[in-house]
């Protein structure tokens, strides 16, 4: 089975003598970047796995990817996109910062109180809110998704548990 990748930045161009590349991140995959051994570069058309060597900042990002070592090596990564396993990004975010719902298809979704109420098959992207699809009692159920609705959230257990407004789910 193949990991699902999740797209996180861009290659811009090499970077001094060593084979290095200058990069750019989304901001929200910063730090799952950082702590990555792997990164996934689309070459003739296939995601490959490349090690990371190293990775600094000065003035932008640079990184510097094993058994790379010239720029005319490093110049066939240039202007390509990049991406991490799905599994290397951790979904649960600092205070203050934003969730990534779109990551959490496939989680069970439970409420405080009524419990278990079924998987997440897909979250609907709405300019106000984000919106879980799930199927509940036969019908297909809209769920909205808020950062200050969650009671728990399990990246592990690929569970999060919601307390809802009460009646959402008869509407």
């Amino acid at each position: 089975m193949t990991d699902k990748l999740i797209g996180v930045g861009f290659t811009k161009k090499t970077h001094g003598a060593q084979g290095e590349l200058k990069i750019t991140l989304k901001d929200e995959y910063f730090e799952d970047f950082v702590n990555s051994e792997v990164v996934f570069i689309n070459v003739k058309g296939k995601p490959l796995p490349f090690f990371i060597e190293n990775l600094r900042e000065a003035g932008e990002i640079i990184l510097k990817i094993e058994n790379i070592d010239t720029p005319s090596d490093a110049k066939d990564l240039t202007a390509k996109e990049l991406f991490l396993r799905e599994k290397d990004i951790q979904i649960t975010k600092k205070e203050g910062e934003l969730l990534t719902f779109e990551l959490m298809v496939g989680y069970e979704l439970h409420d405080d109180e009524t419990g278990l109420l079924g998987t997440i098959e897909s979250v609907e992207v709405m300019p106000q809110q984000h919106l879980a699809v799930i199927e509940y009692e036969g019908r297909s159920v809209f769920i909205p998704l808020h950062p200050k609705m969650v009671v728990r959230l399990d990246d592990k257990e690929k569970k999060i548990v919601l307390k809802l407004p009460s009646g959402l789910l008869e509407l």
